[in-house]
């Protein structure tokens, strides 16, 4: 999870301090969106949280790599650029959205993402948002039911480098890369701006 520290804004920020419990809602509304766009490119462009290139995967695609279909898509529009959420229960995929090993090793996609755009690391991202205390905001994403066909959790695997069988490449998605966190700064100045103008 990513901190944003609006310090630096001097001046801004303390004419801000004097606003009565501004509403921060659409700000937070930016961030969930940045949260999750930032995920999306950067996984499809194999970045880690840092914006560092991830380990590249060995055991895939096979020589004869496949196109997703329909099925593996997991996606009823035959033209969607991204996947529906999907978690626990049958789909079209397979069991709790999981494919065959046979299947993935036949996959393409970046490393984290075989299936790409439909892969659950992006397709199972939520955000919320909301205010926690007279001066605290938040905006966090979660992955929600990413789960393998017994119904475990395994992103953490992913994430700390530990698999069933020993260690694996690292692959750390959790957090806002560097590019996110300047737009998030950037939307933050905007907004002081536009509620000291407004309320100042």
């Amino acid at each position: 999870m990513a901190t944003l520290d609006v310090s630096g804004l001097d001046r801004l920020t303390e004419r801000f301090r004097r606003l009565a419990n501004p509403d921060a809602r659409l700000l937070l509304k930016t961030f969930a969106d940045i949260i999750d766009d930032d995920n999306r490119k950067g996984i499809l462009a194999g970045t880690d949280k840092d914006g560092n290139l991830l380990a590249a995967v060995t055991y895939r695609p096979k020589p004869s790599a496949l196109r997703l279909t329909a099925q593996q898509k997991n996606h009823p529009k035959r033209g969607a650029r991204r996947g529906a959420s999907a978690g626990i229960g049958d789909h079209a995929a397979g069991l709790n959205n999981n494919l065959s090993s046979s299947e993935y090793r036949r996959l393409g996609g970046p490393p984290t993402a075989p299936r790409g755009a439909f892969s659950r690391v992006i397709t199972n991202l939520e955000t919320r948002f909301g205010q926690v205390s007279t001066w605290t905001w938040e905006a966090v994403g979660h992955w929600d039911q990413v789960v393998s066909k017994t119904g475990k959790p395994f992103l953490h695997y992913l994430f700390d480098g530990k698999g069933r069988f020993g260690r694996i490449p690292a692959r750390d998605l959790r957090g806002v890369r560097p590019a996110g966190v300047q737009e998030a700064k950037e939307a933050a100045r905007a907004w002081v701006i536009d509620q000291v103008r407004t309320h100042g």
